[in-house]
């Protein structure tokens, strides 16, 4: 089971109903002992008023899972905080599972590895816990150290770098409680560094993504390493000196994952940084003086205990592994003093840790990242939730952790070229904090994102879409309260400004979420501007007003077919009747005119709501797909629907996606649409790129189901042809979205001045970022079709 399940419970069970492990609480009063429960098997238990034996074997059943649950608990528990006697709990903890690990062996090993793994600000507890049972038992310190061992290949070998790098830092420290030899730490960085040769070799996503893992262990196996192997130190070192060194000076891999564009050349490597941070580390002695260290307390019992040796560490030929990660330098979104940089990166990788590990369980990550303090050393930051006066903290003189935790949040929201997680959860994950603390989170995240928002300029496109899309969550969760003051001024530039533009989008998408006199109500009077002046709105076209003698015949006869629950057949039956009657046009605008028709009033009768529409579309589908017969009718359709719903953006997202489901456009269609010169001087409006996302987006899900299908059945005819049909959607889509925004950046007519080629420019770089896989398979007919052209 998922430690974060059992934090906070099994999917689908109450919160109330399950313990701090996800098991399903039992109803007995306060105080109870388990010898003390009424006998099972009837009133008064077995006949003759003795207890049955099934009664007694239940009762020992039950007091087991007492104990279990007693021992995982302690477990849990021990290093919550950073007190005098944490040396005493430890110790005592050691005797206790020394004496009922041979009784309990799987509930101690698996509650400890789900600790390691999902309580990672612990690890010098956990790290001391286990050199103390290997003290006491080599036999339990051997077990503790093989379960590591299985994980950390597991992990490696999936993909799950999280992991890793939490078991990683845990191996580290268990060579300073004298629990493996030295020598086995190196044989892991050297499989680790086995990439990169002696560092003078090309970086690829997966050489660096070995490389950041290896730093991360030598941070924390320095000390250790530098008194018994100091010359194995020192080549680690320098392989990992020479890799960074020689991968950051191709720059122009991180030019498109650079969050601020303003940003220092070589200051979003997060390789260089953690290489400053590793030097800094080196010359303090290697010195970590920011969380409790209590291995230090127990020196003398490690000095007897017996050292073990970790198996070699065998990775998968082609491991199934996800997208490579070599971390990410954190966001500074406030001011911090440089010289606590190392303390900086320590506790925000703590933190950050936590974020990733915990994601399955926001409530229970939001309340330990809030307690995560009390394991710092005094001196190392400042809390504002446990400070007397909240004035009296500085962030330009000393770390705030509320203001690090934010800024690990954003920088994982804000990450690219994908963020590690959905947006959704960091929403959820700043609502969990600003609820457990209401006025110091609600300031803290209030500042960091007005401290972004100030240099929007300079933040890259699709950051600026997150950023919006996660606000709108988090105000949506607290009365759609805001301080918009702060962001009048932004009411007065240009439509296509940076602020204003997403200030504006940020409304629209609480407009999704609200109605529009409400947000009306919580926005100063400059703001109003910001908003637009009628509630979204179909844009019908056929209006009496509009509409000439004979347009209106058609048209009433057409409301009242689809008003009265008519058919698809019945609808064309009124089209070529009416139509037929105009012998004054030929059959291309008649097909056109009834084409028209028939849009408008299939997506009026679905005006209502999502479901109503998804109901017209359906019921019309037969109707609608006979009009799409060519690629020139299917892109008319589309611009039917865009006029239509002008004035309700979010309504033109949903009705393209039912379109393309329904197989009545296809998304080269979408393609074409969207790049259109009408859109010329738009390229900043938010839901144009989110359709262009989403049909994207469905085509890919949709060929990695059918690729799956495929390898479950090979034999099977049909999915193949669906397959190579869905592939040649994908590589057309690409490839057409490629050559637009080629031809619309290399010529001065795709943009209507210099900002709005920038929003193009960036959706560009989101397109190259996003979909690079789909671009490098097509790489042959991008050259060809698109840059020859340019």
């Amino acid at each position: 089971m998922d430690f974060a399940g059992r934090l906070g419970g099994r999917r689908g069970a109450s919160r109330g109903n399950v313990d701090e492990f996800g098991r399903e609480r039992r109803d007995r009063p306060h105080g109870r002992k388990p010898y003390e429960r009424p006998a099972r098997g009837g009133r008064g238990g077995a006949r003759g008023g003795s207890m049955g034996l099934g009664s007694r074997v239940g009762g020992h059943v039950d007091e087991a899972k007492d104990i279990e649950s007693r021992l995982s608990s302690l477990i849990i528990k021990v290093g919550d905080t950073n007190s005098a006697a944490l040396q005493n709990y430890l110790d005592a903890l050691s005797v206790v599972l020394e004496k009922d690990y041979t009784k309990h062996e799987v509930t101690v090993l698996k509650t400890f590895r789900q600790c390691v793994l999902e309580l990672p600000w612990k690890v010098s507890v956990y790290a001391t816990l286990a050199g103390l049972l290997n003290a006491k038992n080599s036999e339990t310190g051997e077990k503790i150290v093989s379960m590591m061992h299985m994980v950390l290949g597991r992990a490696l070998n999936s993909g799950d770098w999280g992991s890793a790098k939490v078991v990683l830092r845990f191996f580290a420290l268990l060579v300073s409680t004298r629990t493996i030899t030295p020598e086995s730490i190196v044989g892991v960085l050297d499989v680790l560094l086995a990439p990169v040769g002696d560092g003078d070799c090309a970086a690829t996503a997966g050489s660096r993504c070995f490389v950041f893992l290896a730093m991360s262990t030598l941070l924390w196996a320095g000390r250790s390493l530098s008194e018994l192997a100091p010359e194995a130190l020192e080549q680690r070192l320098g392989v990992v000196r020479r890799f960074v060194e020689r991968s950051s000076d191709d720059t122009q891999s991180s030019a498109l994952t650079t969050v601020f564009h303003d940003a220092p050349a070589r200051g979003t490597d997060a390789l260089v940084y953690l290489l400053d941070v590793l030097r800094a580390v080196a010359e303090g002695g290697w010195k970590i003086d920011v969380v409790c260290t209590p291995q230090d307390m127990f020196a003398d019992e490690f000095a007897q205990a017996t050292v073990h040796s970790l198996p070699p560490l065998e990775l998968a030929e082609q491991p199934n592994r996800r997208a490579f990660s070599s971390g990410v330098e954190f966001l500074q979104l406030v001011p911090s003093p440089s010289e606590c940089a190392v303390r900086r990166y320590i506790v925000q990788d703590f933190i950050c840790d936590t974020i990733t590990q915990l994601e399955g369980n926001r409530k229970d990550c939001a309340r330990y990242l809030l307690q995560m303090h009390t394991m710092c050393n005094e001196d190392v930051c400042s809390v504002m939730t446990t400070a007397q006066s909240i004035e009296d903290i500085d962030p330009e003189t000393s770390l705030v952790f509320e203001y690090m935790v934010g800024e690990v949040l954003f920088t994982q929201l804000l990450q690219l070229p994908s963020s590690p997680q959905r947006m959704m959860y960091y929403a959820s994950l700043a609502i969990e904090l600003r609820k457990a603390e209401p006025q110091i989170l609600a300031t803290v995240l209030e500042t960091l994102v007005d401290n972004v928002v100030s240099r929007v300029p300079s933040v890259d496109v699709e950051c600026i879409t997150r950023l919006s899309s996660w606000l709108a969550i988090y105000i949506s969760n607290f009365g759609f309260q805001w301080d918009w003051t702060r962001w009048e001024s932004a009411a007065s530039e240009a439509a296509t400004a940076p602020r204003r533009v997403f200030v504006h989008e940020t409304l629209l998408k609480l407009l999704r979420l609200s109605y529009l006199d409400r947000l009306r109500t919580t926005l100063p009077d400059a703001c109003l501007p910001l908003l637009p002046e009628k509630p979204p709105a179909h844009n019908f076209k056929f209006t009496v007003a509009a509409m000439d003698e004979r347009t209106r015949e058609v048209s009433v006869a057409m409301g009242r077919c689809l008003k009265n629950r008519g058919t698809s057949d019945q609808a064309l039956e009124i089209l070529q009747e009416h139509y037929a009657q105009w012998s004054d046009i030929d059959d291309g605008t008649r097909q056109t005119l009834a084409r028209e028709m028939l849009v408008e009033h299939v997506l009026l009768l679905g005006s209502k709501t999502l479901s109503h529409m998804l109901n017209a579309i359906e019921k019309f589908t037969p109707a609608l797909q006979r009009f799409a017969d060519s690629a020139e009718a299917k892109l008319a359709i589309a611009r039917t629907v865009e006029d239509f719903w002008l004035r309700h953006p979010q309504f033109f997202v949903m009705t393209i996606d039912k379109l393309i489901d329904y197989r009545i456009i296809d998304p080269i269609t979408v393609v074409e649409m969207l790049f259109d010169e009408e859109h010329v001087g738009q390229w900043c409006k938010f839901h144009l790129w989110e359709i262009l996302r989403n049909t994207i987006n469905k085509v890919n899900l949709r060929v990695a189901q059918l690729q799956t299908r495929m390898a479950e059945d090979p034999g099977s005819e049909g999915i193949e042809a669906t397959l190579a049909q869905m592939t040649q959607e994908q590589n057309d889509s690409v490839v057409a979205t490629a050559r637009h925004f080629v031809r619309l950046l290399s010529s001065q007519s795709g943009s209507t001045d210099d900002v709005d080629r920038a929003w193009l420019m960036g959706r560009f770089k989101e397109f190259m970022r996003t979909y690079r896989a789909q671009i490098m398979a097509n790489i042959p007919a991008l050259e060809s079709l698109v840059f020859n052209e340019a």
